[in-house]
């Protein structure tokens, strides 16, 4: 069974769609771990590891500038895992997904909430890649 781990970075505690997030993924058939609100880089990245994790999700709402920032620290601070074979999604505002997307091919997807259900689960389940 595959595993993804998921919680929002930083300060960030809104976690409503981390939830909706992790519970598509259980009707795909992950297992699932949510590490909570206002989650640091490495506690992120020390859960993937501890958990085995094949794809991190990674929500953040506030403030696109400081999302900047935060997304840049956490994709250097992944790349190990990421050379791995992790994958890693971006889930959050419009406005903080579209500095998400800027970031040369890091995350596998990024969704901004405009998404319906299916087309995540059809993401989940490995039947359709989707828009980027």
């Amino acid at each position: 069974m595959k595993t993804v781990v998921a919680g929002a970075l930083g300060e960030c505690v809104h976690v409503a769609g981390v939830m909706n997030f992790l519970h598509l993924a259980e009707l795909a058939g992950w297992r699932t771990v949510f590490l909570g609100p206002a989650v640091p880089i490495e506690t992120f990245l020390q859960a993937a590891h501890e958990e085995k994790a094949d794809l991190v999700g990674v929500s953040y709402r506030l403030t696109p500038e400081t999302g900047e920032r935060l997304l840049a620290e956490f994709a250097e601070s992944a790349d190990d895992l990421r050379q791995q074979g992790v994958k890693f999604v971006f889930g959050g505002t419009p406005p903080v997904a579209a500095k998400a997307e800027a970031m040369a091919g890091f995350f596998e997807r990024v969704f901004d909430g405009s998404q319906p259900p299916e087309e995540i689960l059809a993401f989940l389940r490995g039947e359709s890649a989707g828009p980027k």
